[in-house]
């Protein structure tokens, strides 16, 4: 007979951070579904949070720059319906696609856009879009 020794407090830490995140990502989708953006912002993104747009991260280095992008977003556009289509979750790394119709100024934008995370400590610490 093999026994098989298991760190269960190494797994059980890992278990309990993919919990955490899975449940903070959860909590951010129902924000954005719920139009409390800025509240999910500043709940789960890490000071040091980089967001980049298609790659480009112009402007978008440390919480404070990106909350003021996230702010102008906020008070320009109206969301109509955020859906979500899809999450994946893996350790420090989730990602999810969502169906957004919103109008933004003067124009109704009806898109799929993938969002793509990178967790440290629960918090977003890098976050992508396209």
């Amino acid at each position: 007979m093999r026994f098989i020794k298991i760190q269960v407090g190494e797994f059980g830490n890992q278990l309990e951070q993919s919990t955490n995140i899975k449940s903070n990502l959860e909590s951010i989708i129902k924000g954005i579904q719920d139009n409390k953006i800025l509240k999910v912002f500043d709940k789960f993104y890490h000071q040091d949070v980089i967001m980049y747009e298609k790659g480009d991260s112009t402007n978008r280095v440390g919480k404070v720059a990106n909350r003021k992008a996230e702010e102008s977003f906020v008070n320009n556009a109206t969301i109509h319906e955020a859906k979500l289509l899809k999450t994946i979750i893996d350790g420090n790394n989730t990602a999810y696609e969502m169906y957004m119709d919103f109008t933004y100024g003067e124009h109704r934008i009806k898109k799929n856009q993938w969002a793509i995370q990178q967790w440290s400590n629960g918090l977003i610490i890098k976050e992508e879009f396209y």
